[in-house]
């Protein structure tokens, strides 16, 4: 077996980088989900003290789930009990999302218009974020029906042993979960952490038994073993930018050592084609990757390579925070980006106002991007606002100029963690317009929708607000931690929002030149704050015009019209618009925008 995987890894350092994009992924709307904050729909399988705290000494006297529809800031009595700063007992809460919560709300995405689903990590792992993992092979038995009956099989196996996995009930209600999103004309992809694991992963623990005498004592980055002839314990390695709570795989210059790379080899396999023959249909679509920078890119060829020989239409996504040509060109490992650079020149022209940047500046950095990657990605690009890592989009509307992603929490004594007002929704709408009307696929944060709000993580990541849930006051005081947006403020899905979104994306699903079509901007007007786009399919007929004003006057763009057009649709206001002449003038409303089809 060893000697097959040698020679397919020689086989893939031979053969050039296979161009493989897949079509289905150009231009389609994204949903990113925390599996355990997104839907409780199985209490009975909630995680248990022993699991959320084995790393820790001790139990908190009294800890239980907390519950769903509880004030975020409202401390339960085992949190008050270990007293402290609010924040600090934030990451040992845990709400009971499962996988069963996110097949109940199948028909919400469906409705909503979403095309992929991207999923935080699923594997087993003692964390809520669980970019700890614990195992690559198995999906964290407090997402499946059976934990205690999951742990018995998982304990029976050779971890690095495939002939020796089973499918546990998680596993397999994923595969139901896949098998459904697939049904519905849906796609999705999940988190692949290969550049480090939890304390609790099979192979470190073998270490922490087993010391120097461990078959696995390679697979880590050990600076030292413990000496057994001593009292102190010397056992000391390398974490995640010096998170111990992390440890890193051990690597060459250029690549993960082979054990680790064929372990990640196989837990590839088992998702993307979990029935074998073959037969991809039945697993995921492709994958997120996280840290994707701090792995070695020769790491990467080889499985970017293996992945596209198991699916060639798989999608490969990095988690990338800057503009970088050198993992997506014409030799690159990547399909596409979580694209932070579309975010950024979003941030500071729509919603800064002192810092905020001009419409040239906007437009040139949005080409930035576009001159650093092929044509065929730039489709690909995962056009996200806000995500786990950040703070809540409607939360960054409400705190404008500052640099995306810092100072969003409460050691910024200026930071406001309270409820948008409508004019902040008003804003949201109109980032959202962008959003779905530039090329590249946009990504929803889940309940960035429905007008949740919130500061950086763990803060971003509360529990999704459901129509048919009755939710407490979220309650700001001091004890909070925060100096500013003190108050009570009411929790509820934002119907108006959640509308708009729906309309935007179905616009965006009806109209390919909105997918797939290319961009030219116009009418760029740094004094009156006032810019427009055309999108098309070169050789098609018809055209999109969009334009937006983010001036305070009511504002006009001109055109000449192209071909021989007899009207303008308004395909947001569902209004048709006749053209007298060759020259037509759109009427754009003040921090309002305008889609025309011709």
């Amino acid at each position: 077996m060893r000697l097959l995987f040698f020679l397919f890894i020689l086989s893939m350092t031979i053969y050039p980088q296979q161009q493989n994009f897949p079509e289905w992924a150009k231009g389609i709307v994204w949903y990113q989900i925390f599996p355990e904050r997104f839907a409780n729909g199985d209490e009975s399988n909630d995680p248990t003290p022993d699991k959320v705290f084995i790393n820790q000494t001790s139990i908190p006297e009294g800890w239980q789930i907390t519950p769903w529809t509880s004030d975020w800031y409202n401390q339960q009595e085992w949190e008050k009990k270990l007293g402290g700063k609010f924040s600090n007992h934030l990451t040992s809460r845990r709400y009971g999302g499962d996988l069963q919560g996110i097949f109940n709300n199948l028909d919400y995405l469906e409705n909503l218009g979403v095309k992929g689903i991207y999923l935080n990590p699923i594997f087993e792992a003692v964390s809520m974020h669980k970019y700890d993992g614990s195992t690559f092979h198995h999906i964290d038995v407090n997402f499946g029906p059976d934990p205690i009956g999951d742990k018995w099989l998982i304990s029976k196996e050779v971890p690095d042993d495939p002939t020796t996995w089973s499918w546990t009930s998680a596993d397999l209600l994923f595969l139901r979960l896949i098998n459904e999103i697939h049904s519905r004309g849906m796609f999705i992809i999940i988190d692949g952490v290969f550049n480090h694991t939890g304390v609790q992963f099979w192979a470190f623990q073998d270490i922490v038994a087993n010391g120097i005498n461990s078959q696995y004592k390679n697979w880590f980055l050990i600076k030292d073993f413990d000496n057994p002839q001593t009292e102190k314990n010397e056992f000391d390695y390398k974490g995640w930018w010096n998170h111990k709570s992390l440890p890193e795989f051990n690597r060459t210059e250029d690549n993960l050592i082979d054990p680790v790379k064929r372990y990640i080899f196989d837990a590839t396999r088992r998702w993307m084609d979990p029935i074998g023959n073959g037969k991809y249909q039945k697993g995921i679509d492709g994958w997120r990757l996280d840290v994707a920078r701090d792995v070695p890119l020769g790491f990467w060829r080889e499985w970017s390579k293996y992945v596209k020989s198991i699916n060639p239409n798989a999608l490969i996504v990095g988690e990338l925070w800057e503009v970088s040509p050198d993992f997506i060109s014409e030799n690159g490992v990547f399909d596409a980006l979580m694209n932070y650079p579309f975010a950024y020149p979003v941030i500071n022209l729509f919603i800064d106002k002192k810092n905020q940047i001009s419409i040239s500046e906007f437009v040139q950095l949005l080409q930035k991007v576009d001159k650093n990657y092929p044509e065929e990605n730039l489709h690909l690009l995962q056009n996200l606002l806000s995500s786990h890592d950040t703070e809540r989009l409607t939360s960054m509307i409400v705190n404008p100029d500052r640099q995306y992603d810092r100072d969003s929490d409460e050691r910024n004594s200026e930071y406001n963690p309270g409820k948008p007002k409508p004019e902040d929704y008003e804003i949201q709408k109109l980032i959202a317009a962008f959003q779905m009307t530039y090329r590249g696929a946009p990504m929803i944060f889940y309940g960035d929708e429905v007008g949740m709000w919130g500061p950086d993580d763990p803060h971003c990541r509360k529990p999704m607000i459901w129509d048919n849930l009755s939710y407490e006051a979220e309650t700001i005081t001091a004890s909070s931690g925060f100096s500013k947006g003190l108050g009570n403020y009411e929790v509820e899905v934002n119907d108006e929002l959640l509308d708009f979104y729906k309309k935007m994306i179905k616009l965006r699903n009806e109209n390919p030149e909105l997918k797939t079509g290319e961009v030219e901007f116009f009418n760029i007007d740094d004094n009156k704050k006032l810019f427009a786009m055309k999108r098309f399919i070169p050789g098609a007929k018809e055209l999109l015009i969009i334009a937006f004003n983010l001036g305070k006057q009511e504002q006009s763009v001109s055109f000449s019209n192209p071909g021989e057009a007899k009207y303008l649709l308004d395909i947001f206001n569902n209004d048709k618009l006749s053209i007298k002449g060759n020259s037509v003038t759109l009427v754009v409303p003040p921090l309002g925008f305008r889609i025309i089809k011709l």
